[in-house]
């Protein structure tokens, strides 16, 4: 007689132990975990009053805590992973998660909201780390289609907390629907399950690396060793390498810092200015703020739609040549945004996101190729934090210019240093042999 329970047939049956499954169930977490951030992300702004704030830095601060609490939480959750494994970590970001969300509905003012944003951060750290862990065991052959369809599932959640959450704001309330989302992810806890646990790190790759370790302490002192862990979160790895990788994290700060920080950020600002409260377009009448939505709509739908392509696209081709096709047209559609005339900003941007999704996906594929098994939690952690630097700076940078200027110099620098960016990955990625390790 066969006595045990479905989800133990689940666990150990073969089809979910597939490479597509593993990361569908993992993305699937995410997406519904970021409901709540993406929600408080699209309301908060319109809707301070049911919030108990008034507009102000406390407003901005609240939407941008969680990522300055990730350049240092992420550190700490690649120790966790290494520690504890995967499933128990995740399973502790999600009972986080679903807290944060309930206290989004729940709590008012500055000081709890505030706390909850900070869960948030260390909660993201948590599950970002998971999601990697689960995509760079699955083998490298087909990592870009993997890293995509992370992505497109993940923005998935993005996109149905805007459009989705956002409708059912305005007909039952704001509580109401982040009571809501913290009730969905409860429903995750079986594909937690479902997910196989972290394996330990073979003992050969730890002699392989403390081999490789005790010759390069002969090259290096301590105090190069420590730089090269700060900025790529390991030491233990070829000095090529580590020149290769760094290129690659510093692209992604540019490209975070000009996309996901100041572009995102000014939106709403720049559509105000350039179109004023309303605007009739192609026949219709939109108002600022609805056409702010769909401009940014085109962001989050390029993610969910196009992922997988260009990550097969990257498998195929490399990664090297979509960065290389991608950042210029980044580059260009932002010089776009400095004319007045509102019709290349509005040809522009849309044309960014479409080439930032492809960036996106073919940097996490390349930095997950470097990666060594044992360093492996470490360094995609510190290229998250890169990332979130990037993106926490530029809408501090690009409003304090504006501030004192006028938006083109914010554009026309940013541009210049996605560029630079370009300019400093071709040369690491022509300096190094790139060796996997």
């Amino acid at each position: 007689m066969n006595t045990s329970f479905p989800l133990d047939t689940a666990i150990n049956s073969p089809k979910t132990k597939t490479p597509t499954f593993q990361i569908t169930a993992a993305s699937i977490v995410m997406a519904i975990s970021v409901l709540g951030d993406s929600l408080f992300y699209s309301v908060l702004p319109s809707r301070l009053n049911d919030f108990g704030l008034i507009a102000g830095v406390g407003a901005g601060l609240l939407l941008s805590i969680n990522r300055w609490i990730r350049l240092a939480s992420n550190t700490w959750a690649a120790s966790i992973s290494k520690k504890f494994g995967l499933k128990k970590p995740f399973f502790f970001s999600l009972l986080l998660g679903t807290t944060t969300t309930m206290a989004y509905g729940l709590l008012r003012g500055f000081w709890p909201l505030l706390i909850a944003r900070i869960g948030w951060g260390f909660c993201f750290s948590i599950q970002l780390v998971t999601i990697y862990m689960v995509i760079l065991r699955q083998g490298s052959f087909h990592r870009g289609k993997y890293m995509g369809l992370y992505n497109a599932l993940f923005r998935t959640g993005s996109l149905i907390a805007v459009l989705v959450g956002g409708f059912l704001t305005d007909l039952i309330g704001i509580q109401s629907v982040f009571l809501l989302f913290a009730a969905l992810m409860v429903f995750n806890l079986p594909l937690i399950a479902l997910l196989e646990e972290q394996h330990p790190t073979p003992s050969w790759n730890h002699e392989v690396f403390l081999n490789q370790d005790h010759t390069r302490t002969s090259q290096y002192n301590l105090k190069s060793k420590k730089v090269w862990s700060f900025l790529l979160g390991t030491s233990n790895m070829i000095h090529t390498n580590q020149i290769r990788l760094l290129g690659l994290n510093y692209l992604r700060f540019t490209n975070s810092f000009t996309v996901s920080g100041l572009i995102v950020a000014t939106l709403g600002f720049l559509v105000q200015e350039r179109f004023g409260d309303f605007t009739e377009l192609v026949g219709f009448t939109f108002g600022a703020a609805t056409l702010t939505g769909l401009i940014l709509g085109t962001s989050w739908g390029s993610e969910v739609s196009l992922s997988i392509y260009f990550g097969h696209i990257s498998d195929k081709i490399s990664q090297t040549k979509v960065l290389r096709l991608c950042i210029p047209i980044i580059t260009t559609g932002t010089l776009l945004i400095i004319f007045d005339n509102p019709l290349p900003m509005l040809l522009g941007i849309p044309v960014v996101f479409v080439a930032n999704t492809a960036t996106k996906v073919a940097l996490d594929a390349a930095v997950g190729d470097i990666a060594s098994l044992t360093d492996r939690a470490n360094v995609m952690a510190r290229y998250a934090t890169w990332t979130d630097l990037g993106a926490a700076l530029g809408p501090l940078v690009g409003y304090g210019i504006i501030q004192f200027t006028s938006p083109p110099w914010a554009f026309f620098g940013s541009a210049l240093l996605v560029l630079s960016g370009l300019m400093v990955y071709t040369f690491t990625d022509k300096k190094s042999l790139y060796q996997k390790t």
